[in-house]
């Protein structure tokens, strides 16, 4: 790892913890101009895992698969893509850490897996197309193997 890291990001890998959400998410986006409609909605969005994003130019919705089925119909016009997993990492990480997803992008980008990074307080979240959910536990596993030699040591 390159001076840049993070000194404690060796320690975290070593003891990094994931779990995989069981749900199938949909990623929306929706016109801006609805945002109006997007804030009235998320009263009834029932999953403990969701995000909405606003920016000038697209809202993004990424929600339950059966969340988007009850608002899906205020948006008509919306660019759906599905179905995808979220991984959570399970470590409570310092907000002051970096280089952690930087890792993990690059573990998971060799093994051709494309992501969706959502950061929490403490925690993140891997947003990943479900065809590529073994690769990418796959990657992760490798990743964490590669932090600890045999013997405990980083290698």
């Amino acid at each position: 790892m390159s001076a840049a890291y993070d000194p404690r990001l060796p320690g975290i890998l070593r003891q990094l913890r994931w779990s995989v959400r069981p749900e199938r998410y949909v990623l929306a986006g929706i016109d801006p101009r609805e945002t109006a409609v997007a804030l009235r909605l998320l009263a009834g969005i029932r999953s403990r895992l969701w995000q909405l994003f606003v920016a000038p130019d697209i809202i993004t919705f990424i929600v339950t698969e059966s969340d988007w089925r009850s608002v899906s119909p205020a948006f008509p016009r919306a660019r759906v893509e599905r179905p995808y997993r979220a991984v959570t990492i399970e470590n409570d990480l310092p907000p002051d850490l970096k280089g952690l997803l930087a890792v993990i992008s690059d573990a998971l980008a060799t093994a051709d897996v494309p992501i969706l990074a959502l950061s929490g307080f403490s925690r993140d979240h891997l947003l990943l197309r479900e065809a590529d959910l073994d690769r990418a536990l796959a990657a992760l596993d490798a990743l964490v193997s590669s932090v600890a030699g045999p013997d405990g040591a980083s290698v």
